[in-house]
């Protein structure tokens, strides 16, 4: 037989045989390596993508990110602790500040924090400066040994 095809007695039942060099050889001429200008291209695509994600977030942040801050990030504390006349502490602090009596007020060396919120026992007239945060009881004629201090940014 000199014909790549066999003859049958149905048409139907046709086979074909192919070589098999002569697929490997087209699919080695169809298989190239990406051009230069391509791979540029991908590369441009991908790195405008990029910067658009990016810039995209910076805008969500300075839309919504106060929302964010206040409804997501809890309260966090400054300081806390308990400061009294004779300087002995009856507990640890957390994060202790410079005070010391002047008087029947406390002055404290701190800077105030972002929407700040002051904890104090005995209750005290808060006043703040840049540096400083001074608080004076609002007991009448007793004197305060100690007062608990917390200060909060919220």
């Amino acid at each position: 037989m000199a014909s790549k095809i066999e003859m049958v007695e149905h048409d139907d039942e046709i086979e074909e045989h192919h070589d098999r060099e002569s697929l490997m050889d087209n699919v080695k001429v169809h298989a190239k390596k990406p051009s230069c200008r391509r791979m540029l291209c991908k590369a441009i695509v991908l790195s405008v993508a990029c910067i658009l994600f990016i810039l995209m977030m910076v805008q969500l942040w300075t839309d919504y990110g106060s929302y964010i801050e206040t409804n997501t990030f809890p309260p966090k504390i400054k300081t806390m602790g308990t400061y009294c006349k004779n300087s002995t502490r009856q507990q640890e602090s957390y994060l202790p500040i410079e005070c010391d009596f002047q008087t029947d007020t406390l002055m404290c060396k701190m800077d105030k924090p972002t929407k700040a919120f002051v904890q104090v026992c005995p209750h005290s007239d808060i006043q703040w400066s840049d540096t400083s945060l001074s608080l004076t009881p609002f007991v009448g004629k007793e004197t305060v040994a100690c007062i608990d201090l917390i200060v909060w940014s919220i």
